[in-house]
């Protein structure tokens, strides 16, 4: 798995929201800015996207600059993916928090393996990855390079 596929899970996580809302009050005009809607805009949302983009924005604000590109630009691969590829990504990650440890490091071993490739390499296996019809036994074919 790519630095993307984990900041991706990552951003599934933080899907996972409380119903509240928040008032346009209690944004600071930093958070504001980064959300980019105006007042208006901001109060036809439902609460639980208000709730969301607010804790976006902070943790937005809290990135060095860094992170706020690697966000970027996984945020531009984000979109580019299917239906069926962010489907496959969250189900994934769902499944990911209930394993257990030894596996949870086994899949962290196939992730730096993955890093660690050139370039092209990566993008070769990526390219097979979004082909694939089994995604899953893909995945299983490279814990066994790792193992």
């Amino acid at each position: 798995m790519t630095r993307t596929v984990w900041f991706l899970l990552l951003l599934c996580l933080a899907a996972v929201v409380r119903a509240d809302g928040v008032a346009w009050s209690e944004l600071s005009a930093e958070e504001r800015k980064v959300v980019g809607l105006s007042k208006k805009q901001w109060e036809k949302l439902p609460e639980e996207k208000q709730a969301r983009l607010q804790r976006g924005a902070r943790r937005w604000l809290r990135m060095t600059p860094a992170e706020r590109r690697l966000a970027k630009k996984n945020l531009k691969i984000w979109k580019k993916m299917t239906p069926q590829e962010r489907q496959y990504i969250r189900r994934k990650f769902r499944e990911f928090k209930q394993l257990p440890p030894e596996k949870k490091a086994e899949l962290r071993r196939l992730k730096k393996w993955f890093d660690d490739l050139p370039p092209e390499r990566k993008k070769r296996i990526l390219r097979r990855w979004r082909k694939a019809r089994d995604k899953d036994a893909f995945l299983e074919k490279g814990l066994e390079k790792v193992r």
